[in-house]
């Protein structure tokens, strides 16, 4: 539950930093023309990812990583410039591992791991892939891996 608190966390905090970049650009409402209608585009994908890693022992070793990437595409309809594919793809990966080295009398090791991601996408046509999985390895190590793929694309 709290993995999934923090996801949509992720994403409402992404697209209210996307909608407010856009909406301080514009100025106020106004009459586009048809010269400038054709520069608009009407497909986005938005990804996030976070990950955090702890661990608790006399050695206590963490790793964290987290890429995101969105690209956009080509409009495939005459007269349709805005009409594009878009794809977006983030992961992340988190690695914590506690140990005592073998030393008598020292509190109990611990370590443990939080991967989100998430993403959505314009179009008439969405695809959304999102995995997350955890591992509790030998020697006190956690490692988790998780991440998303969007694509959305207007299909007349």
């Amino acid at each position: 539950m709290e993995a999934m608190r923090k996801s949509l966390f992720c994403l409402a905090a992404t697209g209210t930093l996307i909608a407010g970049t856009v909406s301080a650009l514009a100025g106020g409402p106004m009459v586009l023309t048809d010269r400038q209608l054709d520069g608009v585009t009407a497909g986005a994908a938005i990804v996030g990812s976070s990950s955090d890693a702890q661990a608790a022992g006399v050695l206590a070793l963490t790793s964290t990583t987290s890429n995101a990437i969105v690209a956009g595409g080509v409009a495939p309809y005459p007269g349709q410039p805005g009409l594009t594919d878009d794809t977006g793809f983030t992961d992340a990966t988190a690695t914590g591992q506690g140990t005592n080295l073998g030393q008598a009398g020292e509190p109990p090791t611990s370590s443990g791991t939080a991967v989100t991601t998430g993403g959505a996408a314009n179009g008439n046509q969405v695809f959304t892939s999102t995995f997350n999985y955890t591992v509790k390895g030998a020697g006190g190590v956690t490692f988790q891996v998780g991440w998303t793929v969007v694509s959305g694309a207007w299909v007349l």
